[in-house]
Formats: structure tokens, C-alpha cells, sequence
């Protein structure tokens, strides 16, 4: 019997990692101004990108006090908090905002670790940020009638600034990194990526075989830590708690389960831990702002006709 694995015959094999990581972006707006505008102090739960495409601002992050001119990109932390005194001049401003979150672990360790609050300069990684935003600003003032081009713009553009942002992220660390970098600790950086490899896999054997919903209780049994030493590095390094992250993983994976129409809503809440499908579905439109049967249409919206064909050939005499 012949092995098509290619294993047998194999001199030499480089495998890369599996990539699997949801990139969400929210709250994304084009706002103009006049001179008398304020923001008060606030903080969000997801990074923010501030751009100034007018005249300019004044921001205080984190207790720092920036003035922003036209083109100057503000990066801003999650849980940061900041203001804008508003603009300094009688002409007033504009500005976009674009608030996202990314659950991969190495990009979004990078983004909390990064040094830069300010961007500004002509590097290349900079540009890019600014020119996936300009993608943005594009895609949200062009009052663009096709929903469907327009959601298919702005998943290009949410593509060009992932790229950015990973590039950016890349061109921060520094070239021979220290053996033990005192914040976060290694022994915390460790212990976290445990933490997400045992969240992501109990999510994962629970989609697949309904096994129930995990909890930072058993991980923290299983790795012999208390739970609230276990929340508490996890935040330290990911900037959210396990619970936080852990929501990020069942939504992505329930999107990936509604794409597969032989499982009932029903099914799927059962295996990703809800108690009904009741509770799953105002779960998910909390999340998405779309029912989990709305979301299947959104992605597929010719179902119906497949469902009528489907009912036709079952029921071939009606």
C-alpha cells in the first residue's frame, strides 16, 4: 500500500505554526468638530487608533499630554485611560477613531509591550498604519449604497492593517532581546501562554464534542495555581482576564459552527457550554448584533433557496 503522507521518502521538513486568530474592530467613526467640543477622561476595553485628518488635538493618555497635528496617530492601550482637551485652534478639527481587538496571542502581547504612544515619522510601518486607515476613512465617508461592496472594503482594509499592525509590532521588539525581561516577568509570560493553549483547547474539544464549557477554575487546578493568581498574570500580560479572552474564543468558534448547516442552533449552543439555545442566541447578538440564524443568512443568503431544494427532494410528493 502506498503512503501518500510523503513521510517516508521526506529528507528535510520546516513546519510553520497554525494561524488561527480573530481580529475585531468596533466603535469606528469620522467626526469634525468645532473649537468649544471636549471628550472627558474614559477608557475602553480594546486598543484605539486616533488619527487627526484636520487642523489638531489635544490629547492627554495615560497622564501624558500630546498635541496632535494633522497625519499624527495616537495608539492607545486597552484600559488607558485618556481625554481630549479638543482642538486648539477657532477652526474646530477632524479626527477618526478605530477601536479593535486581536486575540492572537503574540501580536496582542507585542501591542500591550510596545513603547510608542505617538506615531508619527516616515517609516514604512508607519505609513502602512496610515495608509489601512485611510482605507477606513475611504470606505466610511463614501456613502457607499452596496452593503455588500462596502463590508467587502472594509474586510480589506481590516486585512491591510492587520498586516500594518504586525509589521509595526515587528519593528518594535528589539534585535537581541534580554533573557528575562522584568515587565512583564518570563515566568508570567509562561505561565499566561499556558493558561491561553488550555483555554483554546477546551474550547476547541468542546465545539467538537460538547464536552462542556471550560473554566479558569480547573486550568488554574491543573496548572497548580490559585485562580486569582491565574487571572491576575493573565491580565498582567494580555491586558483582559481569562474570562474576557475565553469570550473571544466561543464567539469565533460559533461563527465557524453556524457556517456548518447540519448543526442546529440548538447543537451548537449545547456544545460550546450554553445551557439552551435561549441564552446562547441573546449571548450572540450581544456580541455581534445579529441573531445566530441572522448570521448565517448574512453569510449565506441565498440558504433559503438550499433549504426549499432540500425540503423539495425530502418531501418529493408535496
Amino acid at each position: 500500500m502506498m503512503d501518500y503522507t510523503g513521510t517516508p521518502n521526506t529528507m528535510d521538513c520546516i513546519m510553520s505554526p497554525d494561524i488561527q486568530a480573530a481580529f475585531r474592530i468596533n466603535a469606528t467613526h469620522w467626526r469634525k468638530v468645532n473649537a468649544a467640543w471636549r471628550y472627558p477622561v474614559h477608557q475602553h476595553r480594546t486598543f484605539e487608533l486616533n488619527i487627526v485628518l484636520e487642523f489638531e488635538q489635544h490629547m492627554t493618555v495615560a497622564g501624558r499630554s500630546f498635541l496632535q497635528q494633522t497625519g499624527d496617530i495616537l495608539f492607545i492601550r486597552p484600559g488607558v485611560e485618556h481625554s481630549s482637551q479638543g482642538s486648539g485652534g477657532p477652526e474646530g478639527m477632524t479626527y477618526y477613531a478605530l477601536n479593535f481587538d486581536i486575540d492572537d496571542s503574540s501580536l496582542r502581547r507585542s501591542l500591550m509591550m510596545a513603547d510608542s504612544t505617538i506615531l508619527t515619522g516616515d517609516t514604512a510601518e508607519i505609513a502602512d498604519v496610515r495608509h489601512a486607515l485611510n482605507d477606513f476613512i475611504h470606505s466610511t465617508i463614501s456613502g457607499e449604497p452596496n452593503t455588500h461592496r462596502q463590508r467587502l472594503n472594509a474586510l480589506r482594509a481590516s486585512l491591510r492593517l492587520l498586516t500594518a499592525l504586525s509589521s509595526w509590532a515587528l519593528s518594535e521588539l528589539p534585535d537581541n532581546p534580554p533573557a528575562y525581561e522584568p515587565s512583564p516577568p518570563e515566568n508570567a509570560i509562561l505561565l499566561a501562554n499556558a493558561i491561553e493553549k488550555h483555554l483554546e483547547e477546551l474550547v476547541c474539544a468542546s465545539a467538537a464534542g460538547g464536552e462542556g464549557r471550560p473554566g479558569i477554575e480547573d486550568i488554574a487546578a491543573k496548572l497548580g495555581y490559585s485562580p486569582a493568581h491565574c487571572n491576575r498574570v493573565f491580565r498582567q500580560v494580555y491586558g483582559k482576564s481569562p474570562r474576557q479572552y475565553l469570550s473571544g474564543l466561543i464567539i469565533r468558534q460559533a461563527k465557524l459552527l453556524l457556517l456548518n448547516y447540519s448543526l442546529s442552533v440548538e447543537v451548537i449552543a449545547l456544545r460550546l457550554g450554553y445551557r439552551d439555545s435561549s441564552h446562547f442566541s441573546k449571548q450572540f447578538k450581544r456580541w455581534t448584533g445579529l441573531s445566530p440564524q441572522g448570521y448565517r443568512k448574512l453569510n449565506h443568503p441565498d440558504r433559503r433557496e438550499i433549504d426549499a431544494e432540500q425540503h423539495y427532494r425530502d418531501n418529493p410528493f408535496i
